[in-house]
């Protein structure tokens, strides 16, 4: 079946813009660097002129849609960034195909609305049940009827069908995806794990999520758009998404011990692509030693604004991060500070985050009877005033391609002690000065960089902005407008400063 049904669109005024899209799994309300990353370019695509920010989201679903405009309302994501599901981006597809919209609501004869919802009458048998709620994205309504196989469960946005789940009697959870109303995508899980999906456009069966989601994918219009895969997760939808492809890397092609993993490895030399992008120096000349890369390597450094606000009171120790203990040792941190903790009277130990480890670390914090000097602290999303109000950083990691939570506790005067892994920490941190690096695992080393940088707290941060020049929002948008002028051919729909040259840093 030929392409249809694509995402790019004019704008306002009928000039054609270049859309720059990123491909998103699913989207959370939480993240940690490389999320952030994503969408600090979402962000920043949208202060150049030419371009629109698109956020592709491979998921769908009400609450896909609900976590984006909270996201959206909260500041993180800018107004001018778009999201559209992978469903959404084959309405077209779907009605030039003569997909019907869905029509196999029960009949009824009589409506009662309560205060929890609306009742669906067929005489005397109630037929099905709408409960809504006010959300960012809309009114959700949630609605239930019975169906052959078992309940169905809907969500609708704004009266608009988006998804219908239908729980078996053997386990397994059916799941229909739709635009305006039109059935997309079919799956059928046993928890959580994919037995066989649908293409629903085409009718062809699927037992594979990768083989399904490319399907999909490859039915879209990818003319004129520039396309971004962060990391190798979603690299192998590249040789469908058109001919203007960018891989970023993080570090997540590389296992916690720091060698490649053997699939990343492939994918990176196999890339469908026209560039690969890192943050770092050092990250490219690795990648470039060890592997032979499908693409030209370019640097782009992240950026942040230097908080030139006058200095407040500092407080306590502070981590920012996943509490994905495998690549965040956090619990090593806490065992650090353990040591020190009578040293430090007056020194707590912030961390904040979400993440599958959480309950470890309360049983670790519990039984080392730290409970009233470490305290976790949820997910935040005042970042800077975190690290404004702390005395320093801590900032365990085991690998870690740009680091961007350091780059963000320095620009608040917040001094970093880090792990020294590849590839942002050694650009960053000057140990002695702005921060300290300290060998993962080496709990004594971590101790004794508490110690040492709560010991001369006002020198280390004092240090902590300098060099800090390179990471300025006018080199990052001018390495990204380059980039996505060389990819898209639109040098000059894509105006604003002068021009750098991409990987000059």
């Amino acid at each position: 079946m030929g392409a249809c049904g694509g995402i790019l669109t004019p704008n306002g005024d009928g000039d054609a813009v270049t859309q720059v899209v990123s491909i998103f799994e699913r989207i959370g309300l939480g993240g940690g660097g490389k999320v952030k990353a994503v969408f600090h370019r979402l962000n920043a695509l949208c202060e150049i002129e030419g371009a629109e920010p698109v956020l592709l989201n491979l998921h769908h679903g009400a609450q896909q849609r609900m976590n984006f405009a909270q996201l959206q309302a909260d500041g993180v994501l800018a107004p001018g960034v778009r999201q559209i599901t992978l469903p959404d981006a084959l309405a077209g597809a779907a009605r030039a195909a003569g997909i019907a919209p869905f029509d196999g609501l029960p009949g009824f004869d009589r409506v009662e609305t309560r205060d929890d919802g609306r009742l669906y009458w067929d005489g005397r048998r109630r037929v099905m049940v709408d409960r809504d709620s006010e959300t960012p994205a809309g009114i959700v309504t949630r609605r239930t009827f019975p169906g052959a196989g078992g309940q169905r469960h809907c969500h609708l946005i704004d009266g608009a069908l988006c998804q219908m789940v239908q729980r078996r009697a053997d386990g397994t959870v059916d799941c229909t995806d739709y635009a305006e109303g039109r059935p997309v995508r079919w799956t059928r899980r046993r928890k959580g794990r994919l037995i066989m999906g649908r293409n629903l456009l085409t009718g062809v069966t699927y037992r594979q999520e990768r083989g399904l989601t490319k399907s999909l994918v490859e039915m879209m219009d990818w003319d004129g758009t520039v396309v971004f895969f962060d990391g190798v997760t979603s690299a192998y939808l590249s040789a469908v998404t058109g001919k203007a492809r960018v891989l970023f890397l993080h570090a997540d092609h590389r296992a916690p011990g720091g060698g490649i993993v053997p699939q990343s490895r492939f994918l990176i030399e196999n890339f469908g692509g026209e560039a690969i992008v890192t943050s770092t120096r050092v990250h490219k000349a690795r990648m470039e030693a060890e592997l032979t890369p499908a693409a030209p390597v370019h640097v782009i450094p992240h950026f942040c604004d230097i908080d030139a606000r006058p200095e407040g009171p500092r407080r306590n120790l502070v981590t920012v991060s996943r509490l994905e203990l495998n690549g965040k040792p956090i619990h090593e941190c806490i065992e650090a500070f353990g040591r020190i903790a009578g040293d430090v009277p007056d020194v707590d130990y912030l961390i904040f985050g979400l993440g599958a480890g959480e309950e470890a670390l309360r049983r670790q914090i519990k039984k080392a009877k730290l409970d009233d000097r470490v305290r976790l602290m949820g997910y935040s999303t005042e970042v800077a005033e975190v690290f404004r109000g702390a005395i320093a950083s801590v900032y365990p990691t085991m690998t870690e391609g740009f680091g961007l939570s350091i780059l963000e506790a320095l620009s608040c005067g917040c001094p970093v002690i880090s792990y020294d892994v590849d590839y942002g920490p050694r650009e960053m941190i000057v140990p002695g000065v702005n921060g300290e690096l300290v060998a993962p695992g080496d709990i004594d080393a971590i101790a004794g960089a508490m110690r040492q940088v709560l010991g001369a707290p006002a020198r280390y941060q004092a240090a902590a902005r300098q060099g800090l020049e390179r990471y300025s929002r006018a080199r990052y948008l001018d390495g990204y407008r380059e980039m996505v002028a060389r990819l898209s051919g639109t040098v000059a729909g894509l105006v604003g400063g002068p021009k750098q040259t991409v990987g000059a840093d």
